[in-house]
């Protein structure tokens, strides 16, 4: 059913739902750590460099003479010169915004943010708007970025939230809630959100939204690698008990993840903005990078057979993928058929997917492949007037928001903002 607030929408013909836009700290964090790495020394990216990656890759679907300027970036300088392309008193900014983000994810995290232990919630306000639920796509993708961070450093006191987080998910996949229940089907793990006692959220909703699943996998599948690979016979006990085990029905939470992802990643769902219910790249990359490390990690654990369905069902999503490009300019769109949506079908949701693939280089769904830079490219230009902040003679980056025919407006409807996470995700791909 539309909302009222769909009959105010004279840009967008989608569902504008209030309670669907958060940018929790989490979020915000992986944005800053987006900036960061685009900063230091050894992800330097010049103008020159960036041109002539571009343009020798995708110049059969767009002009793109000065595609750095087109983007953005020329303000930003580059190692040409020989200069960092962040001023010191922005990277000293960085950094404390950094180590803020660190701590603000925490503290939204278990019981510290009023909730059960292991649960991330979108944000403490509770009016204008209501935000102290947990989400299944937020929390993956928060818990990732904690994931990320012990890889990296080691940091061996982070494995502690990522327990929490596996046994948390396994609770909540077995909350019967208004999508299903998981004995009938497992369709109740493509419920978006619960309450932060791990009740089930009752009131309406864009329901099911299938990324969350498989993001929740992507995470506890890197996880379960990490163990594995240390090997003490503790951690191949815990990933064998609590993260993957063959048993079927799926016991586990990582097996029931894919089983559920393999199961359904052709149906129908709403997108990661909780507006559309179609088919979305989004969700589609998600599933696809979700099965494809699923089955490397059945296969370690000698479970085949379903290492083998994983597989056959990724490798149908890596075709479908290619339905969501455009045959007119090459770029992807983040739904089908979106024109029934009154939308050209350029969306964050692209490059979010881009970042999520894990993809590298000019691989199909990588940074630096074809479709992927066109798409950018088209994207950004979507945003060049839209905003007063991208008006004027500077020659700044460009400001994005999610797509350019947004009207929420953070709390109703009249027009779209631009988003940290939105714009930050631009400069991660390019990094």
């Amino acid at each position: 059913m539309a909302s009222p607030a769909q009959d105010k929408a004279s840009k967008s013909s989608a569902i504008p739902r209030r309670t669907s836009r958060r940018v929790t700290w989490g979020r915000l964090s992986l944005g800053v750590v987006a900036v960061f790495v685009y900063c230091i020394p050894q992800f330097e990216i010049t103008r020159n460099a960036l041109n002539s990656v571009i343009t020798s890759r995708v110049n059969q679907f767009v002009p793109l003479d000065g595609i750095a300027d087109s983007l953005g970036l020329s303000s930003l300088g580059g190692h040409s010169s020989g200069k960092n392309p962040c001023s010191s008193r922005l990277s000293a900014w960085i950094e404390a915004e950094a180590a803020l983000s660190w701590k603000k994810i925490f503290e939204q995290t278990g019981p510290a943010a009023g909730a059960l232990e292991g649960f991330v919630i979108a944000s403490p306000s509770t009016k204008d708007p209501d935000y102290l639920y947990t989400w299944t796509r937020d929390s993956a993708i928060v818990t990732s970025a904690i994931l990320e961070k012990l890889l990296r450093t080691g940091d061996t006191a982070l494995e502690a939230s990522l327990r929490l987080y596996a046994y948390s998910q396994k609770s909540l996949q077995r909350v019967c809630n208004p999508s299903g229940c998981f004995e009938n089907g497992m369709h109740g793990l493509g419920e978006p959100k619960y309450n932060v006692d791990g009740t089930a959220f009752t009131g309406p909703w864009g329901r099911p939204q299938r990324d969350g699943p498989a993001l929740r996998a992507i995470t506890l599948v890197g996880f379960a690698d990490y163990l594995l690979q240390r090997g003490t016979p503790q951690d191949i006990a815990f990933v064998k008990e609590h993260l993957y085990a063959a048993d079927m029905p799926a016991e586990s939470v990582i097996k029931a993840d894919l089983e559920y992802v393999a199961r359904y990643w052709k149906e129908h769902s709403f997108d990661l903005w909780e507006e559309i219910d179609g088919h979305h790249f989004f969700t589609y990359i998600a599933s696809l990078r979700a099965l494809s490390s699923g089955a490397a990690l059945a296969t370690k654990l000698g479970d085949t057979n379903a290492a083998a369905f994983y597989s056959a069902q990724a490798t149908q999503i890596e075709e479908d993928l290619h339905s969501f490009v455009s045959m007119k300019n090459g770029v992807v769109l983040a739904y089908k058929e979106p024109k029934q949506f009154n939308r050209t079908g350029l969306d964050a949701a692209v490059p979010l997917g881009a970042l999520v693939s894990g993809a590298q280089g000019a691989s199909d769904w990588g940074p630096a492949s074809d479709h992927i830079l066109a798409t950018l490219k088209a994207y950004v230009d979507s945003f060049r007037d839209e905003y007063k902040i991208n008006k004027g003679e500077k020659k700044l980056a460009v400001a994005t928001g999610r797509y350019a025919e947004d009207v929420y407006d953070g709390i109703g409807v009249s027009i779209g903002n631009p988003w940290y996470l939105t714009t930050l995700s631009v400069s991660h791909v390019v990094a």
